[in-house]
């Protein structure tokens, strides 16, 4: 990758535009939220567009390339599709690798110069600000698609929490810019709220539980976190809405039906994978073949109702079964090995002022990555646009790491 050179001057102005909008209209769902705007399919021939143009900046170089690995899910995808009950396997594989693949590449191209890349953070925090208000509007539900369920919706927020807070800390930022952040970042807290998500209440605690150990004051946080929950944490239980206060109690509820039917639904999960532990039983094919293995399954009397057409709640027993060894260890290298990668990536930017943006972006992608390891453990989300953007701009920070080295 750090023998890739882009012109910036060559890259045309609606490409640099299509890049801006793709990522806004993709997370806030405008055309869902304002009305008029879905009277005619503009949405689908922007992103068309988008795709097109990001074919015609194929490099050889980019299937070896991090977010390279989104063409080589799509290949996962379809040869999981072989034998599998439904199609549905081809049909998400060909979407990665025709539309999903060549948006990565224009988001690539357009953000990899350090200004956009920059930039970017400000996008984000606009993004996020829209993203909250709309799920505040919408609440429990967030703007649509991917966040148009409670859970999904908390996650996708709590994710976005360190691009915010971690955009705060530039230097050279302006008051009105920085007071911004700091109302976008409450409003998510509020809007994660509303969605009484326990899955998404988890991966806050993840994100902010990894701000804490990545800050250089850790000692001095934790005081001070002590105090405010001493001093101040019963005023803010009763500001918090009491039904938000009893789906969190009932985390720890054995018998809790949701959480029941999920354990159940794992140990299906699990059974699936030991008969298909190569290429699973098919991308998206959890919930078309989960029938067919309850039977097997340690709880099975007779008696319960069929799961048939459920997911598997779990980002873990998605993949495991879905996608088998193949995927696991795909998967397993964008959550677990990148993360890592950029923890000794910091290392060596932090008392560098001049690498302070990659700081930035080292930290919150780490915090990031946390809330979807843990808030995705009890949610799908395995095939989300998380993923490829999160890899794209890992790509990206890579990239720019490299080119200073240069």
């Amino acid at each position: 990758m750090s023998k890739v050179a882009i012109d910036e001057q060559a890259i045309p102005k609606f490409a640099v535009f299509f890049a801006y909008a793709y990522l806004f209209i993709y997370y806030t769902r405008p055309q869902d939220n304002v009305p008029g705007l879905d009277l005619i399919p503009w949405v689908g021939a922007l992103f068309l567009l988008m795709t097109i143009w990001g074919w015609s900046r194929v490099r050889f170089e980019y299937f070896s390339s991090p977010f390279g690995l989104v063409f080589w899910l799509g290949i996962a995808f379809v040869l999981s599709g072989m034998g599998a009950i439904s199609v549905i396997s081809y049909k998400m594989g060909f979407k990665w690798i025709f539309q999903t693949f060549p948006q990565c590449i224009m988001l690539f191209t357009v953000f990899c110069t350090a200004m956009r890349f920059r930039s970017l953070l400000t996008l984000w925090s606009i993004i996020y600000f829209v993203m909250a208000v709309f799920t505040i509007k919408n609440a429990p539900l967030g703007p649509g698609d991917f966040t148009r369920d409670p859970n999904d919706a908390a996650m996708a927020l709590s994710m976005g929490i360190p691009f915010v807070f971690y955009a705060n800390t530039l230097s050279g930022l302006s008051r009105w810019r920085r007071v911004f952040n700091y109302l976008t970042i409450a409003l998510l807290f509020y809007a994660i709220v509303l969605t009484s998500s326990r899955g998404g209440f988890l991966g806050l605690v993840a994100v902010l539980l990894t701000m804490w150990w990545l800050s250089q004051s850790r000692v001095k946080i934790a005081a001070l976190a002590s105090v405010l929950i001493i001093s101040g944490g019963a005023l803010l239980i009763t500001l918090l809405p009491s039904q938000y206060i009893a789906d969190m109690k009932s985390i720890n509820d054995k018998n809790d039906s949701t959480r029941i039917e999920r354990f159940r639904s794992w140990e299906i999960g699990w059974l699936m994978f030991k008969d298909n532990p190569l290429l699973g039983v098919g991308a998206g094919n959890y919930s078309n073949t989960v029938h067919l293995y309850q039977e097997q399954a340690s709880w099975w009397t007779g008696r319960e109702k069929s799961l048939s057409g459920r997911q598997s709640h779990s980002l873990y027993f998605q993949v495991l079964p879905d996608l088998g060894l193949a995927g696991v260890l795909i998967y397993g290298y964008i959550i677990f090995v990148a993360p890592l990668k950029l923890l000794l990536l910091r290392k060596k930017l932090v008392g560098h002022p001049q690498e302070e943006l990659l700081l930035v972006y080292c930290n919150a992608m780490v915090a990031a990555m946390a809330s979807y390891a843990i808030a995705g453990a009890f949610i799908s989300v395995a095939y989300y646009p998380h993923l490829p953007i999160w890899v794209t701009m890992y790509s990206i920070l890579i990239f720019r790491y490299k080119q200073g080295l240069n």
